[in-house]
């Protein structure tokens, strides 16, 4: 049973892939580098799409990762502060899945869709672990996914996207909005490694505003753009994972309330509501080219200011609901334009560090909004 959904996805990809040639579609990929893993994206765009002038996209995605992660609950997956306790450990994980894009509106200015739909079956199997020094409260705690899950869901989510990147400056404007529903039910081959049956749903808007531009080669500061970021994550069921309840986001996961609120830490506040918006100010300098010309580094620095809302929290205080407020800056360059180097200095305003830290550093590597 366990193998199903993974033959599925194969018949799946060699019968669509089989029905187009090269005649009929172009083939690209989309890699996407985190801090200790990777996601790729095969796509399959068709000539002629299923409705004229607007783009169908085929997407086999494979991926994994391995990380150090946080679980901020006690044995009995009640949130808990205590400085005494153990919360890191160490997941490994790997996903895969077969979308398809279909687009209803056609944007002329970006050449792309403007508003599309998606469809798309997801699955992640995580392995959970204790690694060097850690002792993890997790593996004592009553979760049926302590060491791990493997669970498969169902994706369908409306995306506008009217942005546009400028890569000689490194510029971005325009909007993207995305309006997502995550179902994974239990009867969905969901209770052979640990178990999972939840919903999530999401809505997210982000907006880039442009400042300053120039393509002067003696400017040291090329764009300058303002971010905004707001979205409501809302999670519920009889059995959410880990990897769900913690993360923010349908269509590309990220850290919940911490680790999202720059500063605190990752993956703790793993509400069932989470409510969040970044905002940031970003400078862009010259691009680094190597020897031979080749563009290989875009430097840039940012100033943020996080807020966020959360509730459904069991054992947070007396309601479950809580606010956090950051602020801080990112020193950042992108790397072959795969995603971006990231070191930041957040500074907690509400809320409170476990460590009670005024201050936290951070390095990493990843996709930001």
């Amino acid at each position: 049973m366990v193998h199903k959904p993974i033959l599925l996805l194969l018949i799946l990809l060699i019968s669509v892939f089989s029905l187009f040639s090269e005649e009929l579609g172009d083939f690209y990929l989309e890699e996407r580098l985190l801090t200790w893993g990777v996601d790729v994206d095969f796509c399959y765009r068709l000539t002629n799409g299923f409705l004229e002038g607007k783009d169908t996209i085929f997407t086999l995605t494979i991926g994994g990762a391995a990380n150090w992660m946080g679980y901020y609950r006690d044995e009995n997956d009640i949130y808990t502060e205590d400085s005494d306790l153990d919360y890191t450990f160490t997941r490994a994980n790997a996903n895969w899945g077969l979308g398809i894009e279909q687009g209803l509106l056609w944007n002329d200015k970006t050449n792309k869709n403007l508003l599309s739909i998606l469809l798309k079956y997801r699955a992640m199997r995580a392995w959970n672990f204790n690694m060097a020094n850690q002792n993890s409260i997790l593996f004592d705690s009553i979760r049926p996914d302590k060491d791990g899950v493997l669970y498969n869901t169902f994706i369908v989510a409306l995306i506008l996207d009217d942005t546009l990147f400028y890569k000689d400056t490194g510029l971005r404007k325009g909007l993207h909005t995305e309006v997502a529903a995550e179902i994974g039910p239990k009867w969905f081959f969901n209770d052979n490694i640990g178990i999972a049956d939840f919903t999530k749903l999401f809505i997210n808007v982000k907006y880039f505003h442009p400042l300053y531009e120039t393509k002067r080669t003696d400017k040291s500061i090329k764009a300058i753009y303002l971010v905004d970021s707001v979205g409501v994550d809302y999670v519920f069921g009889n059995d959410i994972p880990l990897p769900v309840r913690q993360t923010y986001g349908v269509l590309r996961p990220a850290d919940g309330c911490g680790g999202r609120v720059r500063g605190f830490e990752n993956r703790r506040f793993d509400s069932e509501i989470k409510i969040i918006n970044n905002f940031d100010i970003r400078f862009i300098m010259p691009q680094i080219k190597n020897g031979k010309g080749s563009k290989i580094l875009r430097p840039g620095v940012l100033a943020f200011f996080d807020t966020c809302y959360f509730d459904k929290l069991e054992g947070y205080k007396e309601d479950g609901s809580g606010v956090l407020m950051s602020t801080g800056f990112t020193l950042f360059s992108e790397l072959l334009f795969l995603g971006n180097c990231l070191f930041t200095v957040g500074f907690p305003i509400i809320g409170e560090r476990i460590d009670k830290g005024r201050v936290a550093i951070k390095l990493d590597y990843g996709m930001r909004f």
